[in-house]
């Protein structure tokens, strides 16, 4: 039976290991490849888009005149020896400098960068938010080569935007260590005319090798929130009254909140922790191009001379709008306009988003006037919102599972949704967008459920029957032809001139639980219901409806379901056939639902883009990144008659064993996801984790749907928090491989990234390495990490090298007095997130190993080694079990768990019971004194005897 047992589990092993390099091919069959006429890249597969705006870069190229200027750079990349902190530090330089130089063109010009590695290894250039030919990327093995040390590579490109951009290494850790600077692109004809241009780059700086950053964060120590001083210990969560939500969120499985991963020495501002500029005068204007470039950190941005005003969003123009203060994602730019007052020198404050820290820069001279302090998170608030969600942000890697990242839904016939800007709202898109499988009436409405909504006299009708697997479709509500809500006005005010900032907002606090409509002033509501016609079976007719005017980025999470639709005194109209049942003419792009706050009480919790979560979210206002507030300066429509390839992408995680990924799994298990040219692809993207995550696609700009219709803005990057969704659409106009990924940098080496490719061959130049960029990525990498711990009288030790599927695990104990010992070596495989199973040996004194029968005897002191196998799960509480059976049938379980007491003392403890023998229980204090030190005391039942000693993690 033995015998049996481990025959199976073997197999088991080896087909999970067999299934762990199958990935699709970046490129396309010879057959299709054959069958498809090669593609012009810098010519675009659709109509022109009637915008100035960069849509697509064959478009953009068609647009831009030329300047005929080439303006070239040399960059030096080099390894230095730099002070920032007081401590010299081996680093990376660009031209001698942290940052790199800031390269200034002009629209229209080609830029051309020579790029010289002085390193010992090899580099890479990516320039963030370009767009560019795929070989300019700058993706080593993905989609340009890699710079090998002492060579020289020469990137050539035309300039086909403006706006404020930046670069940075995209070779492992070297962006956390230096290679990054900025770029600054100014338009052919100045629409903001300003006394001063400055680039503010923010970043986030440490003394530690960034390699050990990621160990010490797989091997979930405590040290980094030790020094952020953001430890939830046992003694703060009751000081804080949130024993409640610990418990609810422990017995989730979910570690404590904290906003950020890693603590940081400095944060800078231009390399510096304080930058001045004397030169400004008071009374003049300055362009403040405010880029970040950390490697982990949100940072809010406010100035103490008072409001910004926000003008550019990811490089591009927006409508102008104040903002106090503005949360930055890591890898966004944002443009503001200040005035200089008279008096002194005024701050412009990046804040980290944990209240870690802060840089500073100082505009004009005299006495220094210093911004509002962002307060620091409230992370039991925080904790007490997740708690409340149902476990949505538990782990969720499940890499045991076949990856559906590609499995995307295409619409190849039916009409387009996406120049209808209520469509594709943050909260109205569906994953599937296929009216020309009809015979189900469903609507490409996704979120937005009309099924029972009050638009008129008269009685309700009998409201249309749920469909249960797809609860936010309109399946059965029919068309509504000709219905018009150009005048539909919900509110006063829009919601761009709302401002995100740390003043208190004058929000009444509401009653009911989000997503409920009570206090909602509908009484000034025009519904022009001219042509909207009910059908003959009294469904409604949308295929004509206008929502135009209809603004809804003051309620982007309105939930619809509980509105009814009156449709006795609406005119019977025969349903075309020809016509889908998607509402396909329905444009809400007019209808103003931005209302004053107290006409939307009990909706105050609503987020942008939270379609999918039922209106909640975990954030609060000052920890939010409010996307409605911009709005793009143009209209800007997509072209019809084009397929949508829709991507449901779930944003996933395991916080315990510090693995990302999207849809379960990470990039090494499932690297690509397959578009076409000439599609419109949308992306939804739903953040099941306790993390934000800042979303970048290279090569591409994509409209973020936050509500604001025609005019979403177009964005390289997003932001997507906790519990919350967003959805992005872009026009597959290019060609080949290209990088997306979230652009903290510790989660994209841990596996949250993915390849979007247009499964064309690879550049000739890569063709014959591109297979490499997994290795290079290596996300499965092993770590290795353990800890001694000599003491009197017993000694312990542990080893774990562990990849994402499979560890190697070994531990022991040992007396001084007696001689006795016990040690266990065992090879894990992973089935989930909190499932494995292992093999292995144990080996000690017989008396711990197996059961001594009454034949046997008095136990001796004779060792032994024992076969073993068992099974180790998670459970609540994070409370690690196990079973294990050894080759002479005996049977062992234990558990063990840990508990933070106060922010540097743990609590440890460990239970055993051998069946038919002993029960051992093992408590420990450990001390946390630097970050691989600690103190611990300590009492075994086995041993009979309290020990103590110093600590050492490795």
């Amino acid at each position: 039976m033995k015998n049996t047992f481990f025959a199976t589990l073997s197999l088991l092993m080896l087909l999970q290991t067999a299934s762990y390099g199958q990935h699709q091919q970046h490129t396309m069959s010879a057959d299709d490849q054959a069958a498809k006429p090669p593609a012009n890249p810098d010519k675009s597969n659709f109509p022109v888009v009637k915008t100035s705006l960069p849509v697509s870069r064959p478009q953009a190229l068609a647009k831009v005149k030329p300047t005929g200027k080439r303006v070239e750079y040399d960059l030096t990349i080099d390894e230095q020896t730099v002070n920032i902190t007081g401590k010299p530090k081996k680093a990376m330089t660009i031209n001698g400098g942290i940052p790199g130089p800031t390269m200034r063109f002009t629209e229209g010009d080609v830029a051309v960068i020579r790029v010289h590695n002085k390193l010992k290894t090899e580099t890479s250039l990516h320039w963030h938010g370009i767009l560019l030919p795929n070989k300019q990327d700058g993706v080593s093995y993905l989609n340009t080569p890699p710079i090998h040390a002492g060579d020289t590579y020469t990137f050539e490109y035309p300039l086909v935007q403006s706006g404020t951009y930046w670069f940075h290494s995209h070779t492992r850790y070297q962006e956390q260590v230096g290679v990054y600077g900025s770029i600054a692109i100014q338009p052919q004809q100045i629409t903001h005319k300003v006394d001063h241009d400055l680039v503010l780059l923010l970043s986030d700086w440490t003394n530690e090798n960034p390699a050990y950053i990621l160990k010490n964060l797989k091997r979930r120590n405590e040290w980094y929130s030790i020094k952020k001083n953001n430890v939830q210990s046992l003694n703060r969560i009751i000081q804080h009254k949130a024993v409640g939500a610990y418990l609810r969120q422990s017995m989730m499985k979910m570690a404590p909140m904290d906003i950020s991963d890693v603590y940081y020495d400095r944060f800078l501002i231009n390399g510096k922790d304080t930058v001045r500029y004397p030169e400004i005068k008071a009374g003049q204007t300055v362009r403040l191009r405010v880029i970040n470039a950390s490697a982990s950190t949100y940072f809010h941005v406010n100035y103490a001379g008072g409001p910004m005003k926000l003008i550019s969003a990811d490089g591009l123009d927006v409508q102008p709008v104040d903002v106090d203060r503005r949360l930055i994602a890591i890898a966004e730019t944002y443009d503001f306009i200040v005035t200089v007052p008279k008096g002194g020198a005024f701050e412009v404050r990046a804040t980290a988003q944990d209240g870690s820290g802060y840089a500073t820069a100082l505009l004009g001279n005299g006495p220094a006037k210093y911004a509002p302090t962002v307060p620091r998170p409230d992370l039991y608030k925080l904790t007490a919102n997740m708690s409340q969600m149902g476990g949505m942000g538990m782990g969720t890697m499940n890499m045991g599972k076949t990856d559906t990242t590609a499995q995307a839904n295409v619409d190849m016939n039916g009409p387009m949704m996406h120049d209808r800007p209520g469509m594709s709202g943050g909260n109205m898109n569906k994953a599937t967008v296929n009216p020309a499988k009809a015979g189900k009436a469903e609507s490409a409405m996704g979120q937005m459920d009309h099924s029972q909504m009050d638009m008129g006299q008269g009685k309700p009708a009998k409201p249309a029957p749920a469909t249960p697997k797809k609860p936010n479709s309109m399946a059965g509500m029919g068309n509504m032809a000709g219905m018009d809500h150009s005048k539909m006005d919900m509110g006063a005010k829009s919601s761009a001139k709302r401002s995100a900032s740390t003043k208190k907002a004058s929000k009444p606090k509401p009653t009911k639980a989000a997503g409920s409509m009570a206090g909602m002033k509908m009484g000034g509501m025009n519904m022009d219901m001219a042509g909207m016609n009910s059908s003959k079976d009294g469904k409604m007719d949308m295929t004509g409806m206008d929502h135009g005017q209809m603004n809804q980025s003051s309620m982007p999470g309105m939930d619809h379901s509980k509105m009814s639709i009156k449709m006795d005194s609406m005119p019977a109209k025969k349903t075309d056939s020809k016509k889908p049942d998607s509402m396909a003419g329905m444009d809400h792009s007019k209808m103003n639902m931005g209302g004053k706050p107290g006409d939307m009480a009990g909706m105050q919790g609503m987020k942008p883009g939270d379609g999918g979560m039922a209106g909640m979210s975990m954030m609060d206002e000052q920890n939010t990144i409010d996307y409605s507030i911009l709005k793009s300066p143009e209209p800007i429509v997509f072209p019809t008659n084009h397929p949508i390839r829709e991507i449901p992408l779930t944003l996933t995680g395991n916080m315990f064993r510090y693995i990302w990924g999207f849809n379960g799994q990470p990039m090494s298990r499932a690297d690509m996801i397959q578009i076409r040219r000439g599609e419109i692809v949308r992306i939804r993207m739903i953040n099941n984790t306790m993390m934000m995550h800042p979303i970048h696609l290279h090569g591409h700009y994509f409209r973020v749907l936050n509500g604001q219709g025609q005019y979403s803005p177009l964005k390289h990057t997003v932001n997507v928090s906790p519990m919350e969704s967003v959805t992005i659409e872009f026009m597959a106009d290019d060609e080949k491989d290209w990088f997306f990924h979230c652009h903290l940098l510790y989660h994209m080496l841990s596996g949250m990234a993915r390849v979007v490719s247009y499964g064309d061959k690879p550049d000739s130049s890569i063709a014959n390495i591109q297979k490499q960029h997994l290795r290079e990525m290596r996300d499965n990498q092993p770590f290795v990490w353990g800890f001694l711990q000599p003491g009197y009288p017993i000694n312990y030790f542990n080893l774990n090298v562990s990849n994402n599927k499979n560890a190697i695990v070994a531990g022991g104990d040992h007396d001084w007095r007696t001689n006795r010992f016990e040690f266990d070596l065992d090879y894990e495989r992973y089935l989930g997130d909190w499932l494995r199973v292992f093999a292995g040996i144990d080996g000690g004194n017989e008396e711990f190993l197996r059961r001594i029968r009454p034949e046997d005897g008095i136990p001796t002191d004779r060792r032994i080694v024992r076969a073993v196998a068992g099974i180790r799960y998670m459970l609540p509480f994070l409370i690690q079990s196990e079973v294990k059976l050894d080759t002479r049938g005996n049977v062992r379980f234990q558990l063990n768990g840990q508990q933070m007491l106060f922010p540097r003392l743990d609590f440890q403890y460990q239970t055993q019971w051998l069946v038919g023998s002993y029960v051992r229980a093992h408590v420990e204090l450990q001390y946390t004194v630097t970050k691989n030190l600690f103190l611990h005391t300590d009492y075994d039942t086995r041993y009979k005897a309290f020990g103590g000693g110093l600590g050492y993690n490795f």
